[in-house]
């Protein structure tokens, strides 16, 4: 019995008082407040890195040095050369070996962005996820490519999910739009 009653009073819970409570709920509102401001002033940084982008990207053949597609895919420098030596974008190269980057470049680079910011993935996730994008995407060329008198339902029907799923990524192109 005595071991029953020490068991017992070892496992009561403790409720906390009102202001123990009222402390409680101020941090956690806290936390959201951040949280929230934090994603204000991303989401302002991605619309403004967009404005940029538009303003430069009147040349589809356009290539940029690390300084200013930093700057158009609001990322630190670091983090370019991060994700090119982990294979996440190929920049080319000029004969001094600098890299540039092209609009197709900068495109990946808000695709990486949006999955490891978006959905916390980590680059190895992210890699495995491209992987499957551009496979997806080389499906959806073999569909496009039967003649709409051949189409079945179901083809129309794989092809618009494989297309929502590519779109959902955040790595729709102009291909995928159709």
């Amino acid at each position: 019995m005595q071991r029953f009653d020490e068991h017992r009073r070892q496992h009561v819970h403790v409720v906390p008082d009102e202001a123990e409570f009222v402390r409680l709920v101020g941090k956690l509102a806290a936390d959201a407040a951040r949280r929230e401001e934090a994603m204000q002033v991303a989401e302002m940084r991605r619309r403004e890195s967009a404005r940029l982008r538009a303003r430069l990207a009147d040349r589809a053949d356009a290539l940029y040095i690390i300084s200013i597609a930093a700057k158009l895919a609001d990322m630190h420098p670091q983090t370019l050369r991060k994700y090119d030596r982990e294979g996440l974008v190929r920049p080319s190269r000029s004969q001094g070996s600098r890299r540039l980057y092209s609009e197709e470049d900068l495109e990946r680079l808000q695709i990486v962005r949006r999955l490891t910011e978006d959905f916390g993935l980590n680059l190895n996730a992210v890699s495995l996820i491209l992987r499957l994008v551009a496979q997806m995407k080389g499906m959806l060329q073999v569909l496009d490519s039967i003649p709409s008198a051949q189409r079945s339902h179901a083809i129309e029907v794989v092809s618009a999910q494989i297309r929502v799923m590519i779109t959902h990524l955040g790595a729709e192109d102009e291909q995928t739009r159709r």
